[in-house]
């Protein structure tokens, strides 16, 4: 985090500076040979170009590794701003410095090069917005996978601190439900969702359980622990059974 922060203040150091150096030149060159009009024209585009260009790097630098997924998209818009940049230079030589063009004329040419640019720029960005949406989805269903064993993990780790779990067997119900879990195809369905998160919310549930039975301290309370803990384990097994069936169909 404290190196993003140091990138976007060099980014925002170096922006800063291409304002300033923008302002100079065009004072410099704009007021002696052109129009008043063309010469703010001009600057206001140029500092557009140069803020679009800025914010792109900007985003791309607080999205972290979210945003380096997505790098193609990034330069595309970065190519976007860099070629209306060219293009409103290109107008302030052409049209505002040898051609003898009105203000009203010289304005509708800057505002059709923005417009390009922004349709161009929205399109890019929906496409890229979309993917990145895609991809969400695809780590939020590994997570789910990951999450499930996770909680399975610390499950088996308590039951083999227990000294009365031998006699029962659940070490061994909680790995085959855990290898149920890890080939259950990963990807998901937007209908599967609640399903998924209702059996997350069953593991914990199972994980409260096995404190129970962890804690129990006679054999009628280890023993009725023990009769929950593996009909909750064959619920699991039977609603996981139930998503991959479905899950197939959805394909």
């Amino acid at each position: 985090m404290d190196k993003q922060r140091d990138y976007a203040r060099i980014v925002t150091f170096i922006y800063v500076l291409a304002l300033l150096v923008t302002l100079a030149v065009v004072f410099l060159i704009g007021l002696p040979f052109a129009r008043t009009s063309h010469t703010w024209i001009s600057l206001g585009t140029l500092i557009l170009a140069e803020t679009f260009i800025y914010g792109i790097v900007v985003h791309y630098l607080s999205n972290g590794n979210r945003a380096s997924r997505l790098i193609p998209g990034y330069l595309a818009l970065g190519t976007i701003a860099g070629l209306y940049f060219i293009a409103v230079v290109i107008f302030i030589v052409v049209f505002s410095l040898a051609a003898d063009v009105s203000t009203y004329s010289y304005s509708l040419l800057h505002v059709i090069a923005l417009g390009v640019m922004g349709i161009a720029a929205g399109l890019v960005a929906l496409y890229y917005r979309n993917a990145e949406s895609d991809d969400e989805k695809i780590i939020s269903q590994v997570q789910w996978v990951s999450a499930m064993r996770s909680e399975l993990l610390s499950i088996k780790q308590q039951l083999e601190g227990c000294k009365h779990e031998a006699e029962y067997g659940l070490v061994k119900k909680i790995a085959e439900l855990d290898e149920k879990v890890r080939f259950s195809d990963p990807a998901s369905h937007p209908s599967l969702v609640m399903t998924e998160q209702n059996l997350l919310q069953q593991a914990r549930q199972l994980a409260s359980e096995v404190s129970t039975f962890v804690k129990a301290s006679d054999k009628d309370s280890e023993a009725q622990a023990s009769e929950k803990l593996r009909d909750q384990i064959r619920d699991i097994r039977n609603v996981i059974s139930t998503r991959n069936q479905q899950l197939i169909q959805l394909k």
